[in-house]
Formats: structure tokens, sequence, C-alpha cells
């Protein structure tokens, strides 16, 4: 604590007019007993579904666009009850 601060007692009120620096708060100061989940973003090849052969693009232009919005469409206005 500054010498002002111990005599006014408040950090954002200080007699001689001076601005604080507070440093910013981050998620740990918060939640200091947080479980790290840092080990669940692993990308490696073996958690990808995909064949390493799979070409996204490729499989993506081979779609018949119409058909998937009128698919979309029916899906839509058809009652699922």
């Amino acid at each position: 604590m500054t010498q002002n601060m111990q005599a006014s007692g408040c950090p954002f009120h200080q007699k001689d007019g001076g601005q604080t620096s507070l440093a910013s708060t981050n998620n740990s100061d918060w939640w200091p007993n947080a479980l790290n989940l840092d080990i669940l973003s692993q990308h490696d090849k073996k958690t990808n579904p995909m064949d390493p052969d799979f070409d996204y693009a490729a499989a993506f232009k081979s779609l018949d666009l119409e058909a998937v919005k009128q698919d979309l469409r029916e899906l839509i206005n058809s009652s699922q009850e």
C-alpha cells in the first residue's frame, strides 16, 4: 500500500490527486482453484476424425447446394410432433 492510500483509506481517492495503477484481473484471480483444462486443447492427428487424405474443400464442392437448401426448408417447415 502506498502512503497516500494508508492515509486516505481508499485507493481511488488520494489526497495528492495522483492516479493509482491497478493490475488487470484474469480468471485465475476470481477462480484460483479452477480445473486446468489445457490438456483438452491438444491438436494431434489422432484426434482428427477425418482420414489423412480427406479433402474438405473438394467434398464441399461436390455437394448439390440447392438440394441441401431444399432439405433444410422441408425440415424447418415439417411438424416434428
